[in-house]
């Protein structure tokens, strides 16, 4: 059987009891690349009792299928930041496990889907996510936010990531590329989520006061579509 654990978004004190449980009996794997997670690989072996081995992304994608032929001899743990289904590659290993008749079980936990809502933002009021990559290619951030702001949405924009070489798209490089794309303009008022479910801040301010401004990783940004008045004055505390 394969069960698929969220880390949750700060540390490996976000994991939920029935996830400690299960860990417990199974052969543990981690993978850490889908996003920055603040937590320790120790602290998480100290906890469940066992040894946690650490995956890369090629282990998973590349080698899928020796990764799936585990689960059908043993129970396994896969852990990961957030929560489980938040990224697509693991919404492929499940298709796949169930595509080869292997039980799958997803333990959820906190993702930034949800935590967003910390902004005062209302969840049912954004639209389309998109990624801004590290490749600089802003095609699909341009159509997401062209396509919501029609419809009045929010847009919720992630900062590309690539652990294993320990490259981050910061909250700075992130506003160039779409200052100098002309998706935003630089008296455009956005909102940026730092460090979710640890320190968090909410920021809402003008998008050229961040280019001078550090703000810690992660983060996210928020294009705001048109606004209800209780987000406006939620907004306004920050």
């Amino acid at each position: 059987m394969l069960y698929l654990i969220g880390l949750g978004l700060n540390d490996e004190k976000d994991l939920t009891l029935k996830a400690v449980e299960i860990a417990k009996k199974c052969e543990c794997y981690c993978e850490l690349y889908t996003s920055i997670w603040k937590g320790s690989l120790e602290n998480l072996k100290n906890i469940i009792g066992k040894e946690v081995i650490l995956l890369k992304r090629k282990d998973l994608e590349e080698g899928q299928e020796a990764f799936l032929e585990k689960a059908k001899q043993t129970d396994i743990v896969l852990f990961m930041p957030g929560d489980p289904l938040a990224a697509t590659t693991h919404i492929d290993l499940v298709f796949e496990a169930k595509r080869k008749r292997i039980p799958v079980k997803i333990i959820h936990n906190a993702s930034i889907f949800s935590a967003i809502g910390e902004t005062g933002l209302q969840i049912y009021k954004f639209g389309k996510t998109a990624t801004i990559p590290l490749n600089g290619r802003l095609e699909n951030v341009k159509s997401t936010i062209k396509n919501n702001k029609k419809l009045g949405l929010h847009t919720l924009l992630l900062l590309d990531i690539d652990n294993e070489t320990s490259l981050h798209m910061t909250v700075k490089d992130a506003l160039k590329l779409l200052l100098k794309a002309k998706l935003v303009k630089e008296f455009d008022e956005i909102v940026i989520f730092s460090q979710a479910g640890g320190e968090s801040k909410v920021y809402y301010k003008a998008a050229k006061e961040f280019l001078t401004k550090e703000v810690s990783l992660p983060a996210v940004l928020v294009i705001p579509g048109k606004l209800h008045f209780r987000e406006k004055d939620f907004l306004e505390l920050f």
